[in-house]
């Protein structure tokens, strides 16, 4: 039975990010050493969209204080965009109105590959596939710490553009 709908693997606070971690279920790609195999599956059933938008409302205002940012991740939620743009448009509308903290959406795919319904929702996107070839201790950007040296992340500016 395939999912209808894009659906949702978990959602977590992170103490090493000060983030709430929002986890897509479904990718297309296939980087070496994926550090979350269990989800690309696009089959697997998780938690619908407006149940997790009802869990990071509460998650969020539980933990106020300690949460700085969140962060979308997958799967790889550029993917989940192409097969459910609908669902992630309503995702990210309802964290932007909701929430009112910085969205930071982490994809495998190029910055010049995501689509502007996606840039114009959120206000960081981590670009770059996993490489395990290309591992560091040192790619820290805004904050995050960078699996690989190919991982970078962009900043909306105020006149929404990109650096």
């Amino acid at each position: 039975m395939t999912n209808k709908h894009l659906q949702i693997a978990h959602i977590e606070y992170s103490m090493n990010t000060k983030s709430l971690d929002i986890f897509t279920i479904g990718c297309n790609g296939s980087c070496k050493g994926c550090c979350n195999p269990e989800i690309k599956n696009w089959d697997i059933t998780g938690i619908n969209i407006e149940d997790a938008i009802k869990k990071i409302k509460i998650l969020n205002k539980e933990f106020d204080k300690i949460i700085d940012r969140i962060i979308i991740v997958g799967g790889d939620p550029v993917d989940a965009y192409k097969k459910y743009p609908l669902d992630l448009k309503e995702l990210l509308n309802e964290i932007k109105s909701n929430v009112k903290k910085p969205i930071f959406l982490f994809t495998r795919h190029d910055f010049w590959n995501i689509p502007k319904d996606i840039l114009d929702r959120v206000d960081y996107v981590k670009t770059g596939e996993y490489k395990p070839e290309l591992t560091t201790d040192n790619n820290i950007c805004y904050g995050i710490k960078l699996a690989t040296e190919n991982q970078i992340i962009w900043k909306k500016n105020s006149d929404n553009s990109w650096s």
